[in-house]
């Protein structure tokens, strides 16, 4: 997982995140599919409407923005700041959407067809703004058409990630056995196998808070006296050779992840968000595991990357009906370049000493860090306009 206290440069191409949003000071500009204007609110257009949110060392501009309902498409570009590098729209606590690692000169776009609704929007770290609000209004409506394929997509999607999180708690209960009795061989066995159905719905689990960081939080990237779940585990078993302490981790994590379960039966998405998750999945891929940040003990990365590709991948087959009755192209695109970022990740598939089915990251070379990145790269751009292409459709 990547959180904001632990940041990783960015390899992949522009992130689209599921997010309705803009955050901080007074004006914003506007623009419909063909021409600009500068406004402090956004208003109905025949097209998708566009919203330029800026980053600087202050926080986010516009800090409030008033929209109307609608197919909506933003553009966040950071000014020169290293202190503000993402921007989250959230829902009381939960989160509904964010952009990352929008590093200084940088832009990323994120699209999604707004719900009339009050929402708060945040720009971690700004130093005099680091929230502001967003206010979507009703807006004269037509039937869609493909309103049933839109559905039948957000269902099949759905499944995907409830059967993931059913595989989840299914992995996750012997792995806490193993580390409650103290039995690490096989508790190390059980590792990557337990995290990755949680690797394949990660974006899901971060809409919901602190869940995230509960269950996947990095050594550093939580105070210590927050760390726990997956990785406080893998850090006892792989570096300090002790699980005596971990039996109240161990139930922590299934208790987790017993709430995560819970909490999907409540989520709902619509199309543009299942296709911002599935970049985001390609984001944990560049941002953590090519750099070997993620499992940093166990050193089983790539199973890791292996369950995002694989968590992406569903996300892009469930829309791919929308998208083949509007750019076919595009998705037959994205469909060649899964195939071999597969490809590339498949040559390291190996018999490791723990099981995790592929060679262990310390046996990579930088040239085959590159290669993987590189066909993630690849995979990333035409996947980030999937988004913009199934909204409001």
């Amino acid at each position: 997982m990547e959180v904001p206290l632990s940041r990783g440069p960015l390899v992949v191409a522009p992130l689209v995140i599921a997010a309705l949003a803009a955050s901080c000071s007074s004006s914003a500009k506007v623009s419909a599919a063909t021409s600009s204007a500068t406004s402090a609110s956004v208003s109905a257009s025949s097209g998708p409407k566009t919203i330029e949110v800026t980053l600087s060392d202050d926080g986010c501009a516009p800090r409030n923005i008033a929209a109307t309902a609608g197919p909506t498409t933003f553009k966040v570009t950071n000014s020169a700041t290293a202190a503000v590098t993402e921007f989250e729209v959230m829902d009381g606590s939960k989160i509904l959407g964010e952009v990352e690692n929008v590093v200084p000169g940088a832009d990323r776009n994120f699209s999604l067809t707004l719900k009339a609704g009050s929402y708060t929007t945040s720009c971690p770290g700004g130093a005099k703004f680091d929230k502001g609000t967003l206010e979507v209004a009703d807006a004269a409506t037509g039937a869609a058409a493909n309103q049933a394929a839109r559905t039948a997509a957000v269902d099949s999607y759905l499944t995907y990630v409830k059967g993931e999180a059913d595989r989840l708690i299914a992995a996750a209960g012997p792995f806490a056995a193993a580390v409650k009795s103290g039995d690490s061989i096989t508790a190390e066995l059980l590792f990557a196998g337990a995290r990755a159905p949680y690797e394949a719905i990660e974006p899901i689990a971060e809409s919901f808070g602190d869940l995230d960081p509960q269950i996947d939080a990095r050594e550093g990237d939580v105070a210590d006296h927050e760390f726990g779940g997956f990785h406080r585990i893998e850090k006892a078993l792989w570096k300090d050779h002790d699980l005596a302490s971990m039996g109240p981790v161990a139930d922590k994590l299934l208790a987790d992840v017993g709430k995560l379960r819970t909490e999907i039966d409540t989520i709902e998405i619509e199309p543009a968000q299942i296709a911002n998750g599935a970049v985001e999945l390609l984001n944990e891929v560049s941002t953590s595991k090519i750099t070997g940040e993620e499992d940093r003990y166990s050193h089983t990365d790539l199973s890791d990357f292996d369950a995002n590709l694989a968590g992406s991948k569903a996300a892009f087959e469930a829309l791919r009906p929308l998208l083949d009755a509007r750019q076919s192209d595009l998705a037959n695109d994205v469909e060649q370049r899964f195939r071999q970022v597969q490809a590339a990740l498949d040559k390291f598939k190996g018999n490791d000493p723990i099981g995790n089915g592929y060679v262990l990251y310390a046996a990579l070379t930088p040239t085959d860090t590159r290669t993987l990145a590189g066909a993630v790269d690849t995979l990333a751009e035409p996947l980030s306009r999937v988004a913009a292409a199934v909204i409001g459709g």
